[in-house]
């Protein structure tokens, strides 16, 4: 194992050879707030990291986090001193958790995980509807959170409004041609992840996407599972409808 030491951007010293060590999860960081960069009140929000490890968790299915923080930092009950995050369902789980006992309109969430052949990306979703708790939409792309939406979102929204719109006139149900996507989404829960190559946002904070590429592959790859979830839950569809 190596040991290096960096401030403002320059080594402090050479690489250190610290000898074989029984870690074996990868490269340990250490990072401390410069005084002369973040000034002498600067400090770390224990919350903030909590969720922010958390969302990480959930947005890279199957990762382990180990969360410690010494307890005298805590000021709010609903931070932990210790805690491992481990979500193997991915957004699925979060969804799960975010609805808890709310009764849904299917007993089971639409949630895939679609990665491109052509090497275009990744997307992954989590869908449930409830009449119980307040609409949501929880969207990110390269785990950076989008709260303005953008483009992932809008394909979203037109690959579930694509197929209930087939799926009711398979079934004779000509009236959802009249669906729209606020009528799709007015009772929705989600959360929707991408992963892309150089993502394009609008404005400085990255709250919105504008990658055209990301629409393409979310609303391809939603359109196609909802198909096929559509027409191997017909009880769950009638409800949904």
């Amino acid at each position: 194992m190596c040991s290096s030491d960096l401030a403002r951007g320059a080594a402090q010293g050479k690489l250190k050879d610290l000898g074989a060590v029984s870690n074996r999860r990868g490269t340990i960081v250490r990072f401390k707030p410069d005084t002369q960069i973040f000034g002498k009140d600067a400090h770390f929000s224990p919350r903030t990291l909590y969720r922010m490890a958390r969302s990480k968790a959930y947005l890279f299915q199957g990762v382990e986090i180990r969360w410690s923080c010494d307890p005298e930092l805590l000021k709010d009950k609903d931070t932990p001193a210790e805690d491992v995050l481990h979500f193997p369902g991915g957004l699925a789980d979060f969804l799960r958790s975010a609805l808890g006992t709310a009764k849904t309109v299917s007993q089971e969430s639409f949630a895939a995980r679609v990665e491109s052949r052509a090497g275009g990306g990744v997307a992954e979703w989590a869908v449930s509807w409830t009449p119980e708790i307040d609409p949501f939409l929880n969207s990110y792309c390269n785990t950076i959170p989008t709260p303005q939406g953008g483009t992932h979102e809008l394909g979203l929204r037109g690959g579930l409004t694509k197929s209930l719109r087939a799926y009711g006139d398979r079934t004779g149900n000509r009236k959802t041609a009249l669906v729209t996507p606020d009528d799709v989404m007015a009772g929705a829960c989600a959360v929707l992840s991408v992963f892309i190559r150089e993502p394009e946002f609008q404005g400085q904070t990255k709250d919105k996407l504008s990658s055209v590429e990301a629409q393409r592959l979310v609303e391809n790859a939603v359109s196609d599972h909802f198909d096929h979830w559509l027409a191997g839950h017909p009880s769950q569809a009638d409800s949904l409808l």
